[in-house]
């Protein structure tokens, strides 16, 4: 046939050569056992893979939740503007702390669902009660400088802007309220805009002070003396911690620049006393820093209760703030131009 005269002459005559091997050809290897280095880099890797796949579901599961408490930032760092080329002092303080909250964490409220820091509570009433706080205190400062019964378009704006309204976000308010703001504080400089009187303003603001420190003790009270609390606080304890202690530092940053900015007031030693005591009363409450709010009853061995103890530097700040307003009503007028008057007649003098 044509196929079989292709094959080789030997497997047409004879066919393929087969060798039959014996059990007496075979090796044994009963005696051999693997590597003990092998099986150790065998078990070695395959722990470490167990490994690395439980290091990645419990990265994936617990990820979120370390990034939600890292992104919880309260800056109640003192504010510092006594070096700023600032009109009204208070002006300062207000835009200083709007740029602080934008441009540090972040605006909370402002967050999408997914994000770590709609998850937040201490935090988002601590920017809540800033904004409102700051709201209130531009009204004042607006109701001080009315001239020929118009009010200040930038302070009207300022305060309107800083206060929140639902669904909206607030960083574009924020930043136009701090815009009107440095346009007030430049019109003043250059004398286009009106300045409240700072004996006025002082003893405007230490009512005011005086006012949220009242509110924010009544509405601590009603949250310390519930029938049934939760452990160790309910979201509602620590909005109302928060939004005191946002207050306080408000209030606290405020005097702070009223008085550095009038240093002739340290010259009246009932003043300067008053304003000792409102600034180390307002601190205490504004530094209260605690790992995790509780509202126990506090006479445990572990659990405080921090919402009584920042009501007590509360009562104590509403009477240093009202004795501060009382201070300044005794101080005649022109107290500050006559002690002006007679640092430039003691320093003309040869």
């Amino acid at each position: 046939m044509a196929f079989d005269s292709r094959l080789p002459a030997a497997y047409q005559e004879e066919g393929p050569v087969v060798t039959v091997l014996g059990s007496d050809h075979l090796v044994t290897f009963d005696y051999a056992e693997p590597s003990p280095i092998m099986l150790f880099a065998q078990r070695w890797w395959r722990r470490t893979i167990t490994l690395m796949k439980v290091g990645v579901v419990i990265a994936a599961v617990g990820a979120y939740p370390i990034m939600t408490v890292a992104s919880n930032k309260i800056d109640d760092s003192p504010i510092e503007v006594a070096g700023q080329d600032w009109t009204v002092p208070a002006v300062g303080v207000s835009i200083v702390k709007i740029a602080r909250e934008l441009e540090g964490a972040g605006w909370a409220g402002d967050r999408a669902n997914w994000h770590p820091q709609a998850r937040l509570t201490a935090m988002p009433a601590w920017q809540g009660a800033t904004a409102d706080a700051l709201s209130e205190h531009t009204n004042l400062l607006a109701e001080l400088t009315v001239q020929d019964g118009e009010v200040d378009s930038d302070l009207k704006a300022a305060a309107r802007l800083l206060m929140g309204v639902e669904g909206e976000d607030m960083r574009p308010r924020l930043t136009a309220a701090a815009e009107a703001l440095n346009r007030y504080d430049s019109r003043a400089a250059r004398g286009l805009a009106s300045t409240p009187a700072k004996l006025d303003k002082l003893k405007a603001e230490a009512a005011l002070f005086a006012g949220w420190a009242e509110a924010d003790r009544n509405d601590l009270s009603l949250q310390v003396n519930q029938d049934i609390v939760e452990w160790p606080a309910s979201k509602t304890d620590i909005e109302t911690f928060y939004g005191a202690k946002a207050r306080a530092h408000i209030a606290q940053q405020m005097l702070v620049a009223a008085r550095n900015s009038e240093p002739r007031l340290a010259r009246l030693p009932a003043v300067s006393s008053a304003f000792d005591r409102a600034e180390l009363a307002w601190s205490r409450a504004a530094q209260m820093q605690p790992l995790i709010v509780s509202n126990q009853n506090g006479d445990g061995p572990f659990m405080a209760n921090h919402l009584a103890s920042i009501g007590f530097y509360l009562g104590e700040a509403q009477d240093a703030s009202q004795n501060l307003a009382e201070a300044l009503v005794h101080v005649p007028a022109g107290a500050l131009e006559n002690v002006a008057s007679l640092e430039k007649q003691l320093a003309a003098a040869p």
